[in-house]
Formats: C-alpha cells, sequence, structure tokens
C-alpha cells in the first residue's frame, strides 16, 4: 500500500503539511489522530487533505469546527459536519454505485449554509450568440504549443547549457506572512527548498531518490501526493520534457486567464492525476497548472500560477508564483536567480544535515 505511517503536522509555506515516515504499510487515522469517527480506515496521510477539502467547500476555516484541541468534541459544527459525511456517503452509496459524485462543494459552493433559492439574471428563452456558440477552430497541435513554449522560454540549447540554479526570494504564506526562501536545484533532478521562519527552519528536499522534510526534529519521508508533486519539480529540464511527465495530451481550445487567452492542453501525469496547462496565446509562455487527485470525498484542485517571467542567462524564468488549494492561497517572489554555481551535493540528502 502505501508508505507512510507517521504523521507529523506543521505550517509549511502557509498551509497545514504532513510529514510521513516510511515504515511499510501506512495506519489509518483512527490510530494516529484521536477521536476519528467518520474517517475511520481512512490512510492517515490523507486526513489533513480531506480536512482542506471541506473546509474549502464551506468557505470556511478550521475553528468553524474545532476549538481548543481538534479531538474535542464541544461545538456543535462538528457534530453537524459528521452527520453531513455520513449522509454523502449515504448518497453516493445508495445512487451512484458507491462513486464520488455527491461531495460537500456540490450543495455548500464556498458557503457554510447552502443556498436553496434558484439565483437571478439569465433568461434561458434568449438563445446564445453566434460568438458564444461557435466551435473553436483552427486550433495548433499539442507540439506546435509545446514548441511555442520551449521556444518562448529561450530555447533547449540555451535551457541544456545549465547545470545548476540558486534562487533566493520571499514566501508569501497564507496568512499574509512573508518570510525569506531559497531554493537550490542541480540537474538532472536535485532540489532543495529551505524557508526561514523566525523561530523555525523548514526545508524539503529531492536527492535524485527520495523526498523528504525536515525542520528541527529531523528529517521524515514525504506522503504519496507530496512526493511526486517533489520529484515533477526537481526535473531540472521537465520545461523541455512535457511530454515525458505525462500520457495523452491534447489542445481542448482556449480560455481567458485575466487579460490574456490561452490554450488550454489536457492531460494525465504519470502519477495518475488529471491536468490542464495553460499556455499564452500570443507569447507562449505557460501562465497556469491546475491538477486534481481523487480524495476519499471527492478530487482535490490544485492550482499554480506563472507570472512576471524576466530572461537571466538566456532563459525565462517566472519571478512570480501563487499556488492554490481549497480555501487557500500563498506564493513565492524571486528576488535573485544564479545559474551553474557550485553547489555541495551533500545539502540535497536528510542525512546528517543541521538545522
Amino acid at each position: 500500500m502505501k508508505r507512510t505511517i507517521k504523521i507529523v503536522l506543521l505550517t509549511l509555506f502557509g498551509v497545514g503539511y504532513v510529514l510521513a515516515q516510511s515504515s511499510g504499510q501506512e495506519k489509518p487515522a483512527e490510530q494516529v489522530y484521536n477521536n476519528i469517527q467518520v474517517f475511520k480506515g481512512l490512510p492517515a496521510s490523507q486526513l489533513q487533505t480531506v480536512m482542506t477539502f471541506m473546509a474549502g467547500s464551506l468557505g470556511v476555516k478550521c475553528s468553524h469546527c474545532h476549538a481548543g484541541p481538534f479531538e474535542k468534541d464541544d461545538k456543535p459544527e462538528k457534530q453537524t459536519a459528521r452527520r453531513m459525511i455520513r449522509m454523502v456517503f449515504d448518497i453516493n452509496r445508495g445512487n451512484f454505485s458507491g462513486m464520488n459524485a455527491v461531495t460537500c462543494y456540490t450543495c455548500h459552493r464556498g458557503q457554510p449554509t447552502p443556498s436553496t433559492v434558484p439565483s437571478l439574471g439569465q433568461s434561458l428563452w434568449q438563445s446564445a450568440g453566434a460568438a458564444d456558440a461557435k466551435a473553436v477552430t483552427n486550433l495548433p497541435t499539442v507540439d506546435q504549443v509545446l514548441d511555442k513554449y520551449v521556444e518562448a522560454i529561450g530555447g533547449k540549447s540555451s535551457l541544456m547549457k545549465l547545470r545548476s540554479r540558486i534562487v533566493k526570494g520571499v514566501r508569501v504564506g497564507a496568512d499574509g506572512v512573508v518570510v525569506p526562501e531559497e531554493v537550490y536545484q542541480k540537474a538532472p533532478n536535485k532540489l532543495l527548498i529551505v524557508t526561514r521562519y523566525p523561530e523555525l527552519v523548514l526545508r524539503k528536499g529531492f536527492d535524485g531518490a527520495r523526498g523528504w522534510a525536515r525542520d528541527a526534529k529531523g528529517a521524515t519521508i514525504l506522503s504519496e501526493q507530496d512526493l511526486a508533486e517533489l520529484e515533477r519539480d526537481a526535473d531540472f529540464y521537465k520545461d523541455i520534457n512535457l511530454k515525458r511527465l505525462y500520457g495523452p495530451m491534447n489542445v481542448k481550445g482556449k480560455e481567458k486567464i485575466g487579460e490574456q487567452q490561452a490554450y488550454v492542453v489536457e492531460a494525465k501525469s504519470n502519477k495518475g492525476s488529471s491536468e490542464r496547462l495553460y499556455f499564452d496565446v500570443q507569447n507562449g509562455l505557460l501562465i497556469r497548472r491546475y491538477k486534481e487527485f481523487k480524495i476519499a470525498i471527492g478530487s482535490f484542485p490544485t492550482q499554480t500560477e506563472y507570472e512576471d517571467y524576466q530572461e537571466i542567462d538566456g532563459i525565462k524564468l517566472p519571478f512570480t508564483l501563487r499556488w492554490s488549494i481549497p480555501g487557500r492561497t500563498w506564493g513565492r517572489k524571486i528576488t535573485e536567480v544564479k545559474h551553474n554555481t557550485a553547489i555541495d551535493e551533500a545539502i540535497f540528502s536528510p542525512i546528517g544535515l543541521k538545522n
């Protein structure tokens, strides 16, 4: 099964983060957390993601249901949440063969109390305009979109001249707190991210084979979804190897992202998540990545925005990145980039590191 066991909850990069220690078959949530009732049997590493999905679906923070220690049952909203979860499970079992056709978001749509009255302001008797009804035609092929992207960021030859990268900037947390952050990358697939809070230094890395994260208490192996994302980010040349990271890809159409028109490329990653990549129609740059992966109560969405591209050493990099999950958005603002600087291999390994 999954290879995670020991769970430690940290606030990493402005969001709840689960560390998991490799030790065979994973324990269920009720053996790791106290007072688990409706999620018995759920792998422990998935509990925080499920809670985030629920909070985002209702547009609330954890304190909506929890007060003091999370295991306490002194808020009626927590009891209501348990009844609603059981109701959703019953609906899906009784009507959709156990599939997650109905989720918290189906009714709540970002509101603690679901709306029961239809919205106004549209006329279903008016036909759509010709421009709205007209299908998108003359779309480029996937190869054309990806080739334009590679050229837009500097071309394959320029990218292949680079063997390492050191990035310095700040992490803007979901709570608005700004702290220093450094990113170290080395070809072909080594990565270290260091985030320095006033009283805590958090590190996570990929050493070419293993993903890990640590604070002052020591290093542990990442849970499955976090490891998949970390491994992808560690690929130094992923921008020129996108077809290797995905199965079949197709250009679905065009969408407007802010003021920009973007080609939408649909794909499924080699790790099983459904994804959409958005490439600026005019300049070819990647401006958004959206993905979903399955959890116990639905599909969990995440989104990355790539902004403020700047040219450094013949290639273009986004100097602002923004990540979103249900109910939370955080980001990184880059202030300095250095290429082909010597980096000690030891920093990518969790073994023997000092905080």
